[in-house]
């Protein structure tokens, strides 16, 4: 019986797919499913994720001095959800980083680094992003490397025009910015910032003896020499009762202001400072401001900041958001200051940050190139067989889970296909040995397919596409060695057939797995969910690749097989066996025959292809027929019957009947010996080639005219029935050799069974 009655009806590649998938499912379960387990990591095992974290940012940084640019970063969570910080380690002097923190539900994030104007020139400097996150009790860290160039900008220009109120209530701010100038142009200088500066100064311009005034330095109104403008302010000289009334000219003196020789590459920035409202001669204030709003953009003044009492700061706001710059100008508040330690310190050291800031930002020059984004994804060694990612380290690991569970689930699909292949010819179940040589086989295979395919998986570094590749590659190539592997078990099987056949039924194995994950994926599960779904894959996985194998390598030798059999148990229980050089013994000594035949002789017939045709070996008759396609014997309980392919249809003309004589002895051989003692196939020659007379015994019957004999000194190339001899007495096949209670006197096969009642079917009697 090739299989299970309820199986029996089943073609032989879908019967093997079976059989496969059974294999493999069974090897997931009870093998690799476990083993997959007990080689994750401690935390994991004990139900309790590990929290791991991978880093990628961009590979290099560019910094001008006195300047800032920013990077990208991104990260990949495992085992925890929460902040991820960042921070940047190594730095060169003068650069600082500006620690970020990566939200919950961000993966991504930009680092500032800013360069003093102290930091020194430098090119492909290495420096360390160092990311954190997870749990305090066990938080998870990661690096990586970045390259910061620092360079030499060019100089951005600025100039700069105090627009002072020298009214009697003033003095002190004038003596102020005296003392404070020093402090600020400094700042501009470590700015690298080439600057100059103006002055203009004013009372009420409705008086007599006061108005607005542009002081001038040597060469123009503009100066770069700090100590020539605190000399030409110091001379400033407040009037005793100028300013009458508390309105002052401040619009004017500002309109002056816009109407000096700024250069044109320079950020033109202006600071009023007053304790006064406005002046307005003709229509309201708010008129007056605005029209002077309308100069400050047409003069195309940067920003215009200013330095003014509370009560006065909503006069002189439409001022400071008239200039170019898209931040305006500041608002100071002028009872601060005249409360404050500092005094206009602080004021002119937060106003020197500011034109700071803008003299470097309007200068393209000093613009320097965006960081790029970082091309791959953070490291992180993904496993073939589930979705879980861990760090980068753990390959060796990984490699190691993956080997076992192709290994487990190879030798549980090594044994079943081996097992099935053996009671598909025998109908009974392979001895323990084979099986042992069958699982150690599958086991050898899958170890070398499983790290081999984990290793090119590796290989992909993250590139869906290339890791799609090589998951398919690596499925392939387990397939290949298991069917390379199967070919040994089936009889004329090429090996080539077995490797191309379990090639493909890797891939397409590899094939239901990815659409089945990919699903169960898309799915979205989250926590023990998704370890159930990860586990699923797996076992589908196994389930696939055991059913594409059996399917695919029985099909490779249904396919490009020439010549088979066709041995008929019953109505519904029919197997096929590819015939080919390899002879396929058919009787019921079950550990020498392919084909295992109920009520026949130990070794009854032999069938195999020599010069293309089909030769049929009457062991017992001792005689070689050529068959044709259809040609029928009966063995035993089984019907045997041949099929060609087109290879072998052509072959029509019989070969010559080869006689074997009981007295042959081995010396008179000529043609190497089989494990039973019979000749092998070889070339029919003249040499040995001698006709005579067959027996036809009771236990073996031929269909006629399926098969045909030549006698010496027929025509070549036609057949001649062959003649029916007298029924001679039958000959013992094999002679006795050793005297055994048991043995037959006839033949000396050895027959168990109560003396009186052991019957002989060669030499039909009982004994």
């Amino acid at each position: 019986m090739p299989a299970p009655r309820r199986l029996a009806w089943l073609p032989k590649p879908l019967l093997f797919g079976l059989y496969g998938a059974l294999g493999g499912l069974l090897g997931a379960l009870l093998l690799a499913e476990p083993l997959y387990h007990l080689l994750t990591p401690a935390e994991a095992a004990a139900g309790e994720p590990l929290p791991q974290v991978a880093v990628v940012a961009s590979p290099a940084v560019e910094l001008f001095i006195g300047g800032k640019n920013r990077f990208s970063v991104q990260v990949a969570r495992e085992g925890f959800h929460g902040p991820v910080t960042v921070h940047v380690e190594d730095l060169p002097t003068g650069i600082t980083a500006v620690p970020v923190v990566i939200a919950a539900d961000q993966v991504e994030a930009q680092v500032v680094l800013v360069a003093s104007p102290t930091a020194a020139p430098a090119s492909s400097l290495t420096a360390k992003v160092v990311v954190r996150g997870g749990p305090e009790s066990r938080p998870a860290t990661a690096d990586t490397t970045i390259l910061v160039h620092v360079r030499e900008g060019a100089q951005p220009f600025a100039d700069v025009v105090f627009v002072l109120d020298i009214s009697a209530s003033m003095q002190w701010a004038i003596d102020d910015l005296r003392n404070g100038i020093g402090k600020f142009t400094e700042s501009l200088t470590k700015a690298r910032i080439d600057f100059r500066l103006g002055l203009v100064v004013f009372e009420d311009a409705t008086r007599p003896h006061e108005g607005v005034e542009v002081i001038h330095f040597k060469g123009g109104p503009f100066t770069a020499d700090t100590a020539a403008f605190r000399d030409e302010l110091s001379r400033v000289r407040i009037k005793i009762g100028s300013g009458g009334d508390i309105p002052e000219s401040s619009l004017e003196a500002i309109t002056k202001a816009c109407e000096l020789p700024f250069r044109k590459e320079a950020t033109k920035v202006l600071l009023l400072i007053t304790d006064a409202p406005p002046k307005v001669v003709r229509g309201t204030p708010k008129q007056a401001v605005e029209n002077l709003a309308t100069i400050i953009r047409e003069s195309k003044i940067d920003a215009v900041h200013t330095v003014v009492h509370r009560l006065d700061e909503a006069i002189y706001q439409p001022l400071t958001k008239a200039g170019l710059d898209k931040n305006g100008g500041r608002y100071f508040n002028l009872a601060d200051v005249v409360r404050g330690e500092d005094g206009f310190d602080t004021v002119l050291i937060n106003f020197g940050s500011a034109v700071t800031t803008a003299a470097i930002a309007k200068n393209p020059a000093n613009q320097p190139r965006i960081a790029e984004k970082s091309t791959e994804a953070p490291r992180v060694v993904k496993s073939l067989q589930s979705r879980e990612q861990t760090a980068t380290g753990s390959e060796g690991q990984i490699v190691v889970r993956s080997a076992v569970w192709t290994a487990a689930i190879a030798a549980m699909i090594g044994w079943i296909l081996v097992a099935g292949q053996h009671y598909y010819l025998r109908g009974s179940w392979q001895p323990l040995r084979g099986v042992l040589l069958a699982g150690m086989g599958g086991c050898v295979v899958g170890l070398l397919g499983g790290s081999a395919g984990q290793g090119l998986y590796l290989l992909a570094k993250g590139n869906e596409t290339l890791s799609m590749i090589f998951q398919v590659l690596g499925w392939s190539l387990l397939g290949a060695l298991a069917g390379a592997g199967l070919s040994v078990f089936i009889p004329n099987m090429k090996w080539t057939l077995g490797l191309a056949g379990g090639t493909a039924g890797g891939a397409i194995g590899c094939a239901c797995y990815l659409a089945v994950s990919g699903w169960l994926g898309s799915l979205q599960l989250s926590g023990g969910f998704s370890s159930v779904a990860d586990a699923l894959g797996r076992f589908s996985g196994g389930l696939a690749l055991g059913l594409c194998i059996g399917l695919m390598v029985t099909m490779a030798e249904t396919v490009f097989r020439h010549a088979w059999l066709e041995v008929r148990y019953g109505e519904r229980e029919t197997i096929t066996v590819t015939l080919g050089p390899e002879p396929v013994k058919i009787g019921s000594d079950a550990r020498s025959c392919t084909v295992w035949a109920r009520g026949a002789p130990p070794l009854a017939l032999r069938f195999f292809l020599r010069d293309g045709q089909v030769i049929c070996d009457e062991l017992i008759q001792g005689r070689e027929l050529v068959a044709h396609d259809g040609f029928q014997k009966e063995v035993g309980t089984l019907t045997i019957r041949v099929r060609t392919g087109h290879a072998a249809a052509s072959a029509q003309a019989p070969t010559p009947q080869v006689a074997k004589a009981a007295s042959a002895g081995p010396a008179k051989r000529a043609a190497p010996i089989d494990d039973d003692g019979f000749d092998l196939p070889m070339p029919v020659t003249k040499a040995n080639s001698h006709p005579v007379p067959a027996a036809s015994p009771t236990t073996s019957r031929t269909t006629a005219p399926a098969a045909t004999t030549t006698t010496k000194g027929s025509p070549p190339g036609k057949s001649t029935p062959p003649a029916i001899p007298p029924i001679p007495r039958i000959q013992p096949a094999i002679k006795p050799t050793v005297k055994n209670p048991n043995a037959c006197p006839g033949c000396g096969r050895v027959i168990a069974g109560v003396p009186g009642q052991r019957y002989c079917m060669i030499c039909d009697h009982t004994f």
